[in-house]
């Protein structure tokens, strides 16, 4: 079980003071000041955690541009009693999150990777910033309250899912036109961002949305068998019920895989982008548990990279662009070091960035699309 959990794991341009109207979905949050380039907590008493305890969001303007990115947090989920401790116990995450450790996060990432305003390479630095914090253990997608998980005590409220409806209305009320709007999460809130996304489209009819997925590759089906797996997870936040993809929960076919081309195809101007340490060292020790528990083979960092790039070059690579460093870190976006400092084939990960979208794909290392 150990490390299991890693894998997973606003208007105009200043924002200087933002008042959200109450709707049926959202309570009150008005008055509140915003200070350009620096984090403020919004609670949000509507939104909620796992264990029932409100949460919110945390919110940096900015004062260059109109544009907003919504940052998905990461760590751990909870759909057994080993993965729910240790979600609980997730230093990022938890069963809990209010302003105490959202001031942790500021003070610890804060202002890395994509959160970094200062590096010239960060495509998003001049952006707004929302962060949504993830309490919920269900991928951001979970759509069922007053769940039961054997071995574990009380009630859980995997109701992430709509906690991202109500980040999305506060948003549209404050945000109706921003000049561009990209969805990014890792580990857990990379799940979130594939199962999300069609909200965000929604939410803004006819824009080009970008997405981007750190280091939560879904593993095709092969000697290393993932079906059972994702149906612990479809079962137990009930993600049937948020995406109307029947081929993304066919468990018989590629299953969450599906997702991937789902977006794509659905919203074809949209923008696409998975970057992913092609040795992840956390999703190696999980899908090596979870296959064998479903009586597949082992995984090792060899058959994980090849499955990495079975996952590219035959179910995403015509839509999707990729960055497929070498190495065994687990996530890139909330760090200097891995997405702004570090090169892989002489390009970062903030560069190569920079240089997808508006129809033109990129993968690093070269695909070999089938």
């Amino acid at each position: 079980m150990l490390l299991r959990f890693l894998f997973f794991i606003l208007a105009v341009s200043l924002w200087p003071l933002v008042t959200f109207a109450q709707g049926a979905d959202t309570s009150p949050v008005t008055d509140v000041q915003l200070s350009t380039g620096e984090w403020t907590w919004i609670p949000i008493p509507e939104m909620r955690c796992r264990d029932g305890s409100s949460t919110g969001i945390g919110v940096r303007p900015s004062g260059q541009s109109s544009a907003v990115m919504l940052y998905l947090q990461g760590g751990g989920a909870c759909y057994d009693a080993e993965s729910c401790r240790q979600n609980a116990e997730s230093p990022i995450a938890g069963s809990s999150f209010s302003v105490g450790e959202f001031q942790n996060w500021v003070s610890t990432l804060g202002n890395q990777g994509v959160f970094n305003i200062s590096h010239a390479d960060n495509p998003v630095a001049g952006w707004n910033h929302v962060l949504v914090p993830y309490c919920t253990g269900d991928l951001h997608g979970g759509n069922r309250s007053d769940a039961e998980v054997p071995g574990v005590d009380g009630k859980q409220q995997f109701v992430g899912y709509r906690n991202f409806q109500i980040v999305l209305n506060l948003l549209t009320s404050t945000v109706p036109n921003p000049a561009d709007i990209a969805l990014v999460g890792a580990s857990a809130g990379g799940i979130g961002v594939l199962i999300n996304y069609p909200q965000v489209a929604n939410a803004f009819p006819g824009r080009s949305i970008a997405a981007l997925v750190d280091s939560a590759p879904i593993i095709p089906e092969s000697a290393i068998r993932t079906s059972c797996f994702q149906r612990k997870l479809t079962e137990t936040f009930n993600l049937r019920s948020t995406v109307n993809c029947p081929q993304c929960f066919d468990l018989a076919g590629a299953g969450l895989v599906n997702l991937f081309s789902y977006l794509s195809l659905t919203y074809p101007n949209g923008r696409f982008a998975l970057v992913s340490a092609d040795a992840d060292l956390a999703g190696v020790i999980l899908y090596d548990e979870e296959s064998k528990a479903c009586g597949g083979g082992g995984v090792n960092i060899i058959n994980y990279r090849l499955s990495l790039y079975a996952l590219r070059d035959q179910h995403i690579g015509h839509s999707w662009s990729t960055f497929l460093p070498g190495g065994l870190q687990h996530t890139m976006t909330q760090s200097n070091q891995l997405f702004l400092n570090r090169k892989f084939r002489g390009v970062s990960a903030a560069q190569w960035l920079q240089t997808v979208g508006g129809g033109k794909l990129s993968h690093i290392p070269q695909a070999r699309l089938q």
